[in-house]
């Protein structure tokens, strides 16, 4: 039994729907593809970019650190230059103290001897008219 034209035009678009919808369909899922695609991208390129910035972050921390410990180890320096000078300076007093001890000792001796040499000679003296 043949088919009537009105059949057959149906049919025909029918099929061209289906074909149409097919090529749709795939349009679509292409679309979706690069868009997937374009996604991942920049989801990658958003994680690189945080790990890059987390990079950053524990370099400037890191350079922090190593200022820190810098200026404490500045700062034990200067207190052991100060402990030092001050050192220096009782050892320069210590040797004040010893000049002047013996600048007196030798004051106090030479009074001493003159005293003796004094007597001796009140002695020496009594001794002649006596």
């Amino acid at each position: 039994m043949p088919r009537s034209p009105l059949t057959k035009e149906r049919q025909r678009r029918a099929n061209a729907q289906v074909a149409a919808n097919k090529r749709a369909a795939t349009a679509a899922a292409n679309k979706k593809a690069r868009q997937d695609k374009l996604d991942a991208e920049a989801s990658a390129d958003k994680k690189r970019d945080q790990s890059y910035e987390d990079e950053l972050r524990s370099l400037e921390i890191q350079k922090q650190k190593l200022a820190l410990a810098k200026e404490e180890a500045r700062v034990k320096r200067e207190n052991e230059f100060i402990d030092q000078e001050l050192k220096h300076k009782a050892a320069q007093t210590d040797v004040v103290q010893s000049e002047a001890d013996a600048n007196r000792n030798m004051t106090e001796g030479g009074r001493d001897l003159m005293k003796s040499v004094g007597k001796a000679e009140e002695n020496k003296s009594d001794s002649w008219f006596n």
